[in-house]
């Protein structure tokens, strides 16, 4: 959850061992401001990815209930900006008392507010409702203010990429901003300035941008649409709800919308969409969680596997293709399935995380393997017929809570396809034996740490071994 868990660690005994308001009030502050830069308050990257979103807030109820979930990982990326495309809510269908989409935004950013100084307490490098309040904008046809923030965003003096997901621009909806922001780069700054623009963006969304797409060169970079295709007459885009409203026992009700602050309350719900949050795939893809990696939509993340569809029209981008052998079943729907208990917990926790305060609340495991610690994928080498040792002994949970293990081979990330074996698979210590004829291949181990906390949290570290030839005098090489 943390890049510095030490001084989580640190952050979390302190506000147990001292339950003086005062104190608690202080030291949230001070491990808050310790994340701010000096321009302006905009936090510190810490290694966090940039982000921008684009919604139709107003439409479907659906973005609403995306938007309080993305809300809730705010901690675990910049939010560069969040764009309203939608000047009127829809009769009818909406029900919101707000009927613009920014006024919709902005109301659910005042009621994060309300839950900010609690959410501070639990990760210090929560936004604040002030910042994201100052890059919620409106994107509609008559202003610019949509585009201007995009080509900021973009232009800004930083090596990392911007990721932008679009959630809709469905009849009622202005053009997407990204859209209108590459005709004016292009029609300003010529080719080579639009090639330097264009080439500084990552897509995890679905198409909205026109001739951008695939008419005007270069192709995009990266791009991830976790909305298609339809499969056995299903879009991915509808699979969420349908796999994870329930799971791990998660009512919403209960869960969200009673006795968990403001947000939560706002949560939508209608005759026809109680948890149905078609949108958020897009930024559960991004969650570090050290399952996934957003440049490997094939290894597989809390919002499925993705793989490459190859297009005669030049669209050639990432989508939800692949299928996961499961519990006596191999589908789609396992790629994400299989991650829903986990997930729903993880939601449930960051809702108590806005009223509870630290000691009452639970938080997850902070992972170390081969004394490596973080959230990045373990890359070892290992000759084919050797025995790998994994140490995950150093793996800690900040709220002291008991730890359970497993390790399991992710077969379809890898190359290999033969069986692997683990002993010790549910142990700190775990020897994975590399089979003789592996030679050349990848086999992706995945550790999954669970807590005894209410609820349990889990968290991953996934090791990708690469087999070499079978040589005894040299049995194993980490590569950083």
């Amino acid at each position: 959850m943390y890049d510095n868990p030490g001084l989580l660690d640190r952050h979390f005994r302190d506000l147990k061992m001292k339950r003086n308001p005062v104190f608690c009030v202080a030291s949230a502050l001070f491990l808050a401001l310790a994340t701010f830069a000096a321009d302006g308050g905009a936090p510190r990257s810490d290694g966090r990815i940039r982000y921008i979103i684009e919604t139709d807030a107003g439409g479907d109820p659906d973005d609403e209930q995306s938007f309080v979930r993305f809300l809730l990982y705010a901690n675990e990326w910049e939010v560069e900006g969040i764009i309203a495309n939608r000047a009127q809510a829809r009769d009818g269908e909406n029900l919101n008392p707000e009927r613009t989409g920014l006024g919709i935004l902005r109301r659910m950013i005042r009621a994060y507010g309300q839950c900010y100084p609690n959410l501070v307490r639990h990760d210090p490098r929560y936004p604040s409702p002030e910042r994201l309040l100052e890059v919620t904008v409106p994107g509609y046809e008559d202003t610019e203010a949509g585009v201007d923030l995009i080509i900021k965003a973009v232009d800004r003096a930083d090596l990392r990429p911007v990721w932008f997901s679009n959630w809709g621009t469905d009849h009622g909806s202005a053009p997407s901003c990204l859209k209108r922001a590459l005709e004016r780069v292009r029609r300003e700054r010529g080719q080579a300035g639009y090639v330097r623009f264009k080439e500084k963006l990552r897509l995890n969304s679905a198409d909205a941008f026109g001739e951008h797409t695939a008419a005007l060169a270069p192709p995009w970079t990266f791009w991830v649409d976790t909305y298609r295709p339809e499969w056995a007459g299903k879009r991915w885009y509808r699979r969420f709800s349908a796999l994870t409203a329930h799971a791990a026992g998660f009512d919403l009700e209960r869960d969200a919308r009673t006795g968990h602050g403001p947000l939560g309350a706002l949560y939508p719900t209608n005759t026809t969409h109680w948890q149905k949050e078609g949108d958020t795939m897009t930024f559960l893809y991004l969650v570090p969680n050290g399952l996934g990696d957003p440049e490997e939509p094939g290894w597989g993340s809390w919002a499925g596997r993705y793989g490459l569809r190859e297009d005669s029209a030049g669209k050639n981008y990432y989508w939800a293709n692949q299928a996961d052998a499961w519990q006596g079943t191999t589908n789609r729907d396992n790629t994400l399935k299989r991650w829903a208990a986990h997930l729903q917990n993880d939601f449930r926790a960051r809702l108590d995380w806005c009223v509870k305060p630290v000691e009452e609340a639970n938080h997850p495991p902070h992972l170390v393997v081969n004394g490596v610690e973080g959230r990045e994928s373990l890359r070892l080498q290992a000759d084919a017929g050797a025995e790998l040792k994994l140490d995950a002994r150093a793996t800690r949970d900040p709220d002291g809570d008991r730890l359970s293990y497993e390790w399991f081979v992710y077969p379809e990330p890898g190359t290999y396809r033969g069986p692997v074996a683990i002993l010790g698979t549910n142990a700190e210590l775990a020897t994975v034996r590399v089979p003789d004829d592996a030679s050349g291949q990848t086999i992706h181990v995945i550790l999954t740490v669970t807590d005894s906390g209410q609820p349990p949290l889990t968290r991953y570290r996934r090791v990708v071994v690469t087999a070499g030839k079978a040589a005894p005098t040299h049995a194993l090489e980490h590569r950083p």
